[in-house]
């Protein structure tokens, strides 16, 4: 609650791929270190993850990129679930998202499968942890069930990205317009699934 309203009043911190990407190259044999711990807060400092994700395309190329981000983005929201569950917050339940609230429905019925429907509809929004995590689900379920569920989502968002990469013809050198490009693409997948009814600020 209190990470959500601090934001709510001053905004996402300002962070952008080629910013990532500059802070994990200066870092040297720590960088991968840093990509690790800013990935696994993302989601509960609830910052755009799909950042993340494109910094480590950047950085190690769509295969590596890939592997980490299917690694990293699993872990990032079981963090966020885990610290919510533990701490508690505002109750997320009652969302207003109505789709939420047919699939939250079956929740108990089908935990897993929930779980997947809800990744593969909201990708990495942060409240779909909270929702989750103040819900009846056992841990093992909500992880296997996002675990599978990003799969196919980040999958598709790293090939458009490399594809993206490889056909404006950029080098690992990165300039500003090639992380607002990206960014913007980030913020599309991220907050895309939600449309225009809602806005960033329906996460909060």
């Amino acid at each position: 609650a209190a990470v959500g309203t601090y934001i709510a009043k001053r905004g996402l911190p300002d962070i952008d791929p080629v910013k990532v990407h500059k802070a994990i190259d200066k870092a040297g044999y720590l960088g991968i270190a840093l990509y690790v711990l800013g990935f696994g807060l993302s989601e509960l400092l609830h910052l755009p993850a799909m950042v993340f994700v494109v910094a480590g395309v950047l950085c190690w190329g769509h295969f590596k990129g890939w592997l980490l981000a299917l690694i990293m983005a699993p872990l990032s929201c079981c963090l966020s679930f885990l610290v919510v569950r533990k701490i508690g917050g505002q109750v997320l339940a009652d969302s207003q998202w109505s789709f939420v609230q047919k699939l939250m429905a079956k929740l108990d019925e089908y935990p897993v499968r929930t779980v997947v429907t809800l990744r593969l509809c909201f990708f990495l929004a942060p409240a779909i942890n909270y929702v989750l995590a103040l819900s009846s689900i056992s841990f093992k379920n909500f992880f296997v069930g996002t675990a599978a569920g990003l799969v196919g989502p980040l999958t598709i968002a790293v090939f458009f990205i490399d594809r993206l990469i490889v056909y404006m013809g950029w080098s690992k050198v990165q300039n500003a317009e090639i992380g607002a490009a990206l960014h913007e693409l980030g913020d599309e997948f991220e907050f895309g699934a939600m449309g225009g009814r809602h806005g960033r600020g329906a996460f909060f």
